[in-house]
């Protein structure tokens, strides 16, 4: 048996057609209006983002060079400012350190937001490696994560082949990967370099060599009235100092 509603008619609920039901229904209505209000103002002053589409999240530009964290931000309509520079041993120089707000906070637009940028690795101070021989110096100056430049050679009261000193200085700061050049004792100042002026260079390498130096760069200059291969200059000069196989750079006449 199936029960059908009487075509046109509605539910009647007599307490609703008296004073005490409009009384009740009306003051219903404004207690259901007042927590709508109180809700909604609740949810715009602590959760204000969903409600507002032109925020957005600040986005992550860690890491990054300054020119793409800017295009980044200002993607999402935001403004940079850099703060500072600081070391940073594994974040590149002039990428990103750290940024204020961090990342994935929600913010209106135009927001600023503060980065600090690597000045890349600190410093390295350049190791004492005075008195080392010159194989230890070099692998001393690796280690430390240096370059080897330059060997320069200089008499001094230490034997052959050991360290004199750096170029910069033991205790000095430089970047990782800088060029030290290093100076060497080319043995005990106990020789006194010869004259080689006048003489040709076949008899100043065989003078050079009977006291125990040698024949360094060799460089031509064109002079008149001087026939070619005679020496015209020396460096050191004679008289000089020396240790045995200190190299003696000549001077000769030819042509240039």
């Amino acid at each position: 048996m199936q029960f059908r509603r009487p075509s046109g008619a509605t539910p009647q609920l007599p307490f609703l057609r008296t004073m005490a039901g409009r009384r009740f229904v009306k003051q219903a209505a404004i207690v259901i209006a007042a927590f709508a209000v109180g809700y909604l103002i609740t949810v715009f002053w602590l959760f204000p983002a969903p409600f507002f589409s032109s925020q957005h999240a600040v986005p992550r530009v860690v890491d990054l060079g300054v020119t793409e964290a800017r295009q980044k931000l200002e993607a999402q309509g935001m403004r940079f400012r850099i703060e500072d520079q600081e070391t940073d041993p594994s974040v590149p120089k002039n990428a990103v350190v750290r940024q204020d707000p961090p990342p994935g906070v929600v913010v209106p637009p135009n927001t600023v937001v503060s980065l600090v940028l690597s000045d890349g690795p600190p410093d390295v101070a350049v190791p004492d490696v005075a008195g080392f021989p010159r194989p230890l110096a070099e692998r001393v100056l690796k280690a430390a994560g240096f370059q080897l430049g330059r060997t320069d050679t200089l008499p001094s009261a230490n034997d052959r082949g050991i360290v004199v000193q750096t170029r910069p200085g033991p205790g000095v700061g430089r970047p990782a990967g800088t060029a030290i050049e290093l100076v060497v004792s080319s043995g005990k100042a106990d020789l006194t370099v010869p004259s080689m002026v006048g003489l040709t260079l076949v008899e100043a390498r065989a003078r050079l060599a009977e006291i125990g130096l040698g024949v360094g760069v060799v460089s031509t200059r064109a002079v008149s009235g001087r026939p070619d291969g005679i020496v015209l200059e020396q460096r050191p000069a004679a008289g000089t100092r020396t240790g045995r196989g200190t190299k003696v750079d000549l001077i000769v006449a030819g042509k240039s």
